[in-house]
């Protein structure tokens, strides 16, 4: 099978709507996560055109363009772990499928809290991104960190899915905090940029 980072979008997009669940919505938002990072990396790349004063913008850059191929491996990843969670499923009728399956679908939670991470983070350096940018690019900016935040919130609800037994497990928690973090940044990339 293709690469996630090697499809064209349109052949991406046929494969989301097929009806195999895979790819499903993790790698959905990890590609979204994805292209709010070469936003960010776009709207840096202009700024520092505009102000190289700035120290701050090729680290920017550069983390963002981690971050948009680290989000491409992770549709990868998600998609493996959920087709982990398939296979235990065809199973159903062995002895101790209810215990796989749990631990199935808890492996299969940890793609998704990591592209919740990842995007997070793209939302905080897309705010940082719309504070220092001028003129049009700023809405690329924050597109970003509005894309960002969405991934951050959608991905809350697939992991609730994925650890509906273990309602203590903290990643829930922590994909609270971040979905938090991720609406205060959406709010800061639209505030008026620094002086």
């Amino acid at each position: 099978m293709t690469r996630f980072a090697d499809r064209t979008v349109s052949t991406l997009l046929r494969g989301v709507a097929a009806p195999d669940p895979t790819p499903g919505a993790g790698p959905t938002l990890a590609v979204t996560a994805a292209f709010a990072a070469a936003l960010v990396e776009m709207v840096t790349a202009v700024t520092m055109r505009r102000d190289s004063d700035l120290e701050a913008l090729p680290v920017r850059q550069a983390r963002a363009a981690q971050l948009r191929e680290r989000a491409l491996d992770l549709a990868e990843e998600d998609a493996v772990a959920y087709r982990g969670v398939m296979a235990v499923m065809r199973r159903r009728d062995e002895p101790g499928h209810g215990e796989r399956l749990r631990a199935a679908l808890s492996e299969a939670a940890d793609p998704p809290m990591r592209i919740v991470e990842l995007a997070a983070e793209v939302a905080r350096l897309a705010a940082d991104a719309a504070q220092d940018a001028r003129g049009g690019v700023r809405g690329e900016a924050i597109t970003a960190a509005i894309l960002a935040e969405s991934v951050v919130r959608a991905g809350g609800p697939i992991l609730a899915l994925n650890l509906a037994g273990s309602r203590d497990d903290p990643r829930l928690a922590r994909a609270a905090e971040l979905a938090e973090a991720a609406e205060a940044d959406v709010r800061r990339a639209q505030e008026r940029p620094r002086a």
